[in-house]
């Protein structure tokens, strides 16, 4: 009997994790696709990879890749960030799928939290993805209280992602969190309550 998956995706300070967190409760299992990310990166051929198109100083002392010093790389030049996408996805996509499979066996449902879901072809089935939004300053202001960036910067991030806009307009469901928490947390529930619903309609029916 197939495990329902609900993916929830949105640009940077967007409400997403706290959506996907909401989203899984005390019932699913969630998986955090940003870091599996780091995962990946420590995989050898892709870290010779990167090496290799980046130079050696993303790595550090002892030889890892420095997330820090490849965002400052991949921020400030867009076809960087094309480049490391090329290299990583591979890697990433076969890591969360076996993370999907794994926890299947176990969970009730499982939560994917992915800003790259739609640039990712998954074998597995998703029963819905869910977009969060929320306005252009809202978005700013979490970013530069979250992680200390000036605004440019902050700017800087959400422009990087404006391509993959077109990706999340095609979730099944959209939630603004721009509101009160309390209001956020229920529409979350209400549409995961509806997913899963759906999700074991169906197999009743495939029965």
């Amino acid at each position: 009997m197939r495990t329902p998956v609900i993916a929830v995706t949105g640009g940077i300070g967007s409400g997403k994790t706290t959506v996907a967190r909401v989203i899984t409760g005390s019932r699913g299992t969630l998986v955090d696709c940003d870091a599996l990310g780091h995962r990946a990166l420590e995989h050898v051929e892709v870290r010779r990879k990167l090496v290799r198109f980046f130079g050696r100083e993303i790595l550090t002392p002892a030889g890892r890749v420095s997330r820090k010093r490849l965002a400052r790389l991949v921020f400030a030049d867009e076809r960087n960030l094309h480049r490391l996408n090329a290299i990583i996805r591979p890697r990433l996509r076969s890591i969360i799928s076996e993370e999907v499979r794994r926890r299947a066996a176990r969970a009730e449902y499982i939560v994917l939290d992915a800003v790259l879901f739609f640039q990712y072809r998954f074998t597995f089935k998703v029963d819905r993805v869910v977009a969060t939004v929320a306005p252009l300053e809202t978005r700013l202001r979490r970013i530069m209280r979250r992680d200390g960036f000036s605004r440019a910067e902050a700017l800087r991030r959400v422009e990087r992602q404006e391509k993959l806009e077109l990706g999340w307009a095609k979730a099944e469901a959209r939630i603004d969190t721009d509101r009160p928490l309390p209001a956020v947390q229920r529409d979350a529930r209400r549409v995961r309550d509806e997913i899963l619903r759906e999700a074991f309609m169906s197999r009743r029916k495939k029965r």
